[in-house]
């Protein structure tokens, strides 16, 4: 390869591009995860089908003989719903704790409750030096107004929370700055957020005296898949040992019946004097 070449294949700036047999050997993997995915949900619907025909037979067997009135059937599962809905909000709206992946979230914006610009205005200037606009490293759910603009980027293994890389930052923080690259079409949540009475940024505001108890232990979006041994194939592989030759196989046999032979000797005992 020539330096012209070369160049082409790096970049003007040096950063590696892809070779065209790479960009097809991703093409080709991705469309061996989307066929993996699309099977994999086929045969969950499947179950399910299966599962939604045997749940509703009970279901009406018990009501067609009295055991369970509908109306508090009814009351009981949205009882249940509200709770479960409840209990996710409180963790997230209290220490940002997303709900157990995978969920798929999205924001739905209080009109009364959520202002398009700060109640308390923050000089993040000021403060940039110590903060570092760790602000930009908290999760949360876009709206759908949101999502349908696609101004806004959200991470595709966890529809639809802000994206952020792996340092946990948003994706659209510019660390250098600590700027919003989309700042003019930032989220309704970025355009009303103060850190002024936020303690999960400041231990002392006024100071700019970082709650470092949280922010060193905050958890980073994991959604690394563990597949569960109960429904996955085991196998055991085993290294490949070399067959014994013909010569060999009679070899072993010879000295197999040589050494029976000899055990079976019967051994004359000694004369006596």
């Amino acid at each position: 390869m020539d330096a012209s070449a070369a160049a082409t294949a790096s970049g003007p700036t040096g950063e590696h591009r892809p070779s065209a047999g790479d960009l097809d050997e991703i093409e080709r993997q991705m469309r061996h995860a989307s066929f993996f995915v699309q099977a994999s949900l086929e045969q969950q619907g499947r179950l399910t089908t299966k599962l939604d025909v045997y749940v509703s037979s009970l279901i009406e067997l018990l009501l067609s003989r009295g055991v369970v009135e509908a109306e508090d059937l009814a009351r009981a599962v949205e009882s249940n719903r509200d709770e479960q809905g409840a209990a996710a909000r409180a963790r997230f709206e209290t220490d940002g704790a997303l709900p157990a992946w995978p969920t798929v979230m999205v924001r739905t914006d209080d009109p009364d409750d959520a202002p398009d610009e700060p109640e308390v205005e923050v000089d993040c200037a000021a403060r940039m030096h110590i903060c570092q606009a760790v602000c930009c490293s908290l999760p949360f759910p876009l709206s759908a107004a949101e999502v349908e603009a696609g101004d806004v980027r959200w991470d595709l293994g966890h529809p639809y929370v802000i994206r952020q890389t792996s340092e946990g930052y948003c994706v659209h923080n510019e660390r250098s700055t600590g700027g919003c690259d989309v700042y003019d079409k930032r989220p309704g949540v970025c355009r009303g957020y103060s850190c002024a009475h936020d303690e999960r940024i400041w231990t002392d505001f006024d100071n700019m005296v970082l709650n470092h108890e949280y922010l060193d232990k905050r958890q980073r979006a994991d959604f690394s898949f563990r597949p569960s041994t109960a429904d996955a194939v085991a196998v055991t592989i085993r290294p490949p040992r070399p067959r014994a030759t013909g010569t060999a196989v009679a070899a072993n046999a010879a000295t197999a019946a040589s050494t029976a032979s000899t055990a079976a000797v019967p051994v004359a005992p000694a004369p006596s004097a």
